[in-house]
């Protein structure tokens, strides 16, 4: 079978696959959902979600299409899709680009209300971050901590607007960020940063969850 597949290992110990080095690893994750009715056309929705990646042999990290993010409009809706984290890390530089992690933790608030006919309106509250599982030089601060974890979840807040087409939902958010984990400790609070000049809108296709 080996011969077939061209199975062999290089001099770094990873084996490859028709000269791609294949990934092994572990990975679970799980979603929680709540709906709680308040009055006749609104209610309550709460939502945690989280999971871990294990990298088990031939690479040391996990894929990047297994890896989870943080941020964007089914997420932590103050920030853009996979700009959070890992954990307290800041970048040395505005550069743009992904964020990911083997560790995922999140949570959301909603109440949904009609304001009238097919227009409904939302406030909402998300928290969430990524983590490392292993300390990165290159990314210091991002690897998960069971002491200060607790302290390192990006926090949002917002309103939202929803057209609801009997086939589909229009949803447009407009989020600010409330705690942003990439701030020295005890600075995070974003109050005193101008937290407005930093909303943003996300529009999507259906609920958020």
């Amino acid at each position: 079978m080996a011969p077939i597949l061209k199975l062999y290992e290089d001099t770094l110990g990873r084996y490859h696959i028709l000269n791609v080095p294949f990934a092994h690893f572990f990975k679970t994750d799980a979603d929680y959902r709540v709906y709680v009715p308040v009055y006749k056309k609104s209610k309550l929705v709460y939502r945690v979600a989280g999971g871990i990646g294990i990298p088990l042999k031939n690479l040391n990290i996990l894929p990047y299409e297994q890896s989870f993010f943080a941020g964007g409009p089914n997420s932590v809706r103050a920030w853009r899709s996979r700009s959070i984290g890992p954990g307290a890390y800041m970048p040395i530089d505005n550069a743009r680009y992904d964020k990911i992690g083997d560790i995922l933790i999140e949570g959301n608030i909603e109440y949904r209300f009609n304001i009238i006919g097919s227009y409904n309106g939302a406030i909402f509250a998300d928290a969430g971050n990524i983590w490392l599982l292993k300390p990165n030089p290159d990314k210091p601060g991002g690897e998960f901590n069971p002491i200060k974890f607790w302290n390192e979840f990006a926090v949002g807040a917002g309103l939202g607007f929803r057209w609801d087409f009997e086939y589909f939902i229009l949803r447009l958010d407009w989020a600010m960020p409330i705690k942003d984990p990439k701030y020295p400790e005890g600075q995070r609070f974003m109050f005193d940063k101008q937290p407005l000049k930093q909303s943003i809108f996300n529009f999507g296709i259906g609920y958020p969850f």
